[in-house]
């Protein structure tokens, strides 16, 4: 009995251990990085499907943003206007480093931003164009000053010089080569320039260039229409003749890329609109456009692009 008690003490212990199922993805935090990829993949697509049923005003919006996340306000998410601040004055306008780049430092300001800084940028494109309309009216007294010159020196350029008017409008200084009789200014029914319309021209481009106003250019014609059936009208003559007076200017003074527009207007915008056949409904008319604030900052976010 002993002997059994003995033996059964000797017996080795066995203990048993469940290994865990430790590669398992249920039990680890990989599951975890795939949902969360999912939810982020989700959330992109959504805001696409957002932004694809938007206006727009508001795609361009959101593609400016991420182009550019410094050009917007970190408050009011409006964005704000770059404007380029020379280091120094030069003869050109521009400051350059050693290396002979231009070297601008550049400031972003909220439109509706209340700082000190904003509203000197803000005052001084109201100035510049302030400067600008007085250049523009300097130019129109000085060209006024020509004609009356030019009557009293020769009386036979009289005709001519009284059928142009100039005037200031809203949209800036209008120039107007008016016909007051069958061919003033070009050969009848053609594009062709006379001389001394050339000549005036010349003179005009040489005033004009000299100012930053983009410029446009109009012809104009009355109602008459050409006899049968040809194939060139009046919208063909309008346009002919605004070129002519184009190229005399771009040759003769304007500076590059000065001249925006050029348009034939036909019959479509008279200038005796109670008589349509009225003679003075043919003219050219040259507007030199105004610069207003928004323009000058306009120019000075081009420049910074």
């Amino acid at each position: 009995m002993a002997a059994e008690q003995k033996q059964h003490k000797e017996e080795p212990i066995i203990i048993k251990k469940k290994k865990g199922h430790d590669g398992h993805g249920a039990h680890g935090g990989a599951w975890k990085v795939a949902y969360a990829d999912f939810v982020t993949a989700m959330m992109a697509f959504f805001i696409v499907m957002w932004i694809l049923g938007q206006s727009e005003k508001i795609k361009e919006s959101v593609s400016a943003y991420f182009k550019d996340p410094g050009a917007f306000n970190f408050i009011t998410g409006k964005r704000a206007i770059p404007v380029d601040l020379k280091l120094q004055p030069m003869d050109k306008g521009e400051g350059k480093n050693d290396s002979g780049k231009k070297s601008n430092f550049v400031f972003w300001f909220d439109n509706n931003a209340k700082d000190s800084l904003g509203e000197k940028i803000k005052q001084k494109a109201v100035e510049d164009s302030i400067n600008a309309a007085k250049r523009v009216e300097n130019m129109k007294n000085n060209f006024e000053k020509f004609i009356n010159e030019q009557e009293s020196i020769k009386p036979e350029l009289k005709d001519i010089l009284s059928s142009i008017k100039i005037e200031m409008t809203k949209e800036g200084l209008r120039i107007e080569l008016i016909e007051s009789s069958e061919s003033m200014f070009f050969e009848v029914g053609s594009a062709v320039l006379k001389p001394k319309a050339k000549e005036l021209l010349i003179k005009l481009a040489q005033e004009i260039g000299k100012l930053p106003n983009q410029v446009d250019i109009e012809g104009h014609t009355d109602s008459r229409k050409y006899s049968g059936k040809a194939v060139y009208s009046n919208w063909e003559l309008s346009s002919d003749r605004a070129n002519s007076a184009r190229r005399v200017l771009e040759s003769d003074g304007l500076w590059e890329g000065q001249i925006d527009k050029v348009t034939g207007f036909a019959d479509r915008k008279l200038r005796n609109t109670a008589n349509p056949f009225d003679i003075t409904n043919r003219r050219v008319s040259i507007l030199v456009r105004q610069l207003t604030a928004k323009d000058f900052i306009q120019s000075e976010t081009q420049a910074n692009k």
